[in-house]
């Protein structure tokens, strides 16, 4: 009888110790997924004129556009691969310098392209970029921005 109740509590010991490292091990992979979710903060697109209106707005792997003024949002999914590609190209973004980019070119003055904005939306603070033409970004933001249009573009 000893022997049982001794082997019992064996199992039972290296039993729940297993289930305690699997636990660990789950919480963890939970954790590092959130955190590389949150690599990203918010991105958004906005680009204007008088008869058009466009805003995108991208966080936590969707999309939400806006395709006329004063419309209603519409969620997109974002794909892995355009989110790793986003998650790369943030990270060489001067979200500082921002504010100071020189747009290539200035058709929005005579409303040859639309007036554009492109925005990183942190929990701190926002950056904002200096106007620009829509579909001529700046070379700083100009593949990033190029990505979340691209991605704005699957509701059509």
């Amino acid at each position: 009888m000893k022997l049982f109740t001794l082997l019992t509590s064996v199992v039972i010991t290296l039993t729940s110790c297993n289930c305690q490292k699997k636990a660990a091990e789950k919480n963890e992979l939970a954790a590092k997924a959130t955190a590389q979710e949150k690599v990203l903060p918010t991105l958004e697109y906005e680009a204007n004129t008088r008869g058009f209106y466009r805003k995108i707005t991208i966080s936590d792997k969707k999309a939400w556009v806006i395709p006329v003024r004063d419309g209603k949002a519409v969620e997109v999914p974002v794909s892995d691969s355009d989110w790793k590609e986003l998650v790369s190209l943030y990270q060489s973004v001067n979200k500082e310098g921002l504010k100071d980019l020189k747009a290539p070119t200035e058709k929005r003055f005579y409303d040859g392209a639309p007036m554009a904005n492109f925005r990183v939306i942190t929990k701190e603070t926002t950056f904002e970029s200096a106007t620009f033409d829509g579909g001529f970004p700046p070379a700083e933001i100009e593949k990033i921005v190029n990505i979340i249009i691209a991605i704005g573009g699957k509701i059509e």
